[in-house]
């Protein structure tokens, strides 16, 4: 009895314009994800490893290049390696390995270190993949 007092009650409300504002407000809603979390007009594309040992200024390479890179850090060498776009550590001479376990970095903004050695590499490009703490660049 209650339930059919309230869908009469909502029928009657109900007009067809709002009907399109709200099915135009949930497409907007779908759109402005996509747009903003996908990667979309090549949103988050890097083209250059930055490379940082300690104090010094950082080297630049670029990722179309196929190449390794070793540095002599604060205790000991590491590895650098530049593929299909994507760089990672392959060896470092630090202890746990967490720079080397952090696997490939594929999009700009993405950064690895090796805190014991003192180097950290990072993907720089047009523009820095979206998230919610950067908020994009």
């Amino acid at each position: 009895m209650q339930l059919e007092k309230i869908l009469t009650l909502s029928k009657e409300l109900l007009k067809p314009a709002d009907i399109l504002i709200m099915i135009s407000a949930g497409l907007l809603s779908i759109w402005l994800y996509s747009f903003f979390w996908f990667d979309n007009n090549q949103q988050g594309k890097a083209d250059t490893l930055l490379v940082q040992f300690a104090e010094n200024l950082p080297q630049e390479y670029p990722l179309n290049q196929a190449r390794l890179i070793k540095i002599q850090g604060h205790i000991g060498p590491s590895l650098i390696e530049i593929k299909q776009g994507k760089a990672r550590f392959i060896h470092s001479a630090c202890r746990n390995k967490f720079c080397v376990f952090h696997g490939w970095l594929s999009v700009s903004g993405d950064t690895s270190a090796c805190l014991p050695n003192r180097i950290s590499i990072t993907l720089k490009g047009t523009r820095n993949q979206y998230d919610a703490i950067a908020g994009g660049q």
